[in-house]
């Protein structure tokens, strides 16, 4: 077992002891290590670690498909293909975007918030 993961789950050992009269937590801290130890069973800690490095930035938000100027040949390009990933990213102008096909077959784009937004509207909510 490689140091960091040992260190962590010698934390969740401490974490399970100091809540052993709280079920529901320990529930969760049982779980919490067993994900841990099957991410280690199949082989991926070197992807979870990588995984950890990038949670909440922008290195881990989905890559786009393609980057465009405008809205308007983000649209064509849609428009012209045949199909799209579900909940695809485009870049627009330097924004990404999600992007949906309606029912009558229109593009619909949902502009991904930047992480300065993000941590504004969490700091509001405070």
């Amino acid at each position: 077992m490689d140091s960091k993961l040992e260190d962590l789950m010698n934390s969740l050992g401490t974490l399970d002891e100091q809540h052993a009269h709280e079920p529901e937590t320990v529930a969760t801290i049982k779980t919490a290590a067993l994900a841990l130890h099957f991410v280690q069973h199949i082989g991926r800690m070197k992807d979870f670690w990588e995984y950890v490095r990038v949670f909440n930035t922008e290195e881990a938000w989905p890559k786009p498909l393609r980057s465009f100027g405008t809205r308007d040949e983000a649209l064509a390009w849609l428009r012209a293909q045949v199909a799209v990933p579900y909940e695809a990213v485009i870049v627009i102008a330097g924004t990404r975007h999600n992007v949906t096909r309606m029912r009558d077959g229109e593009w619909v784009f949902i502009r991904f918030p930047s992480i300065e937004e993000l941590d504004a509207m969490e700091n509001s909510e405070e």
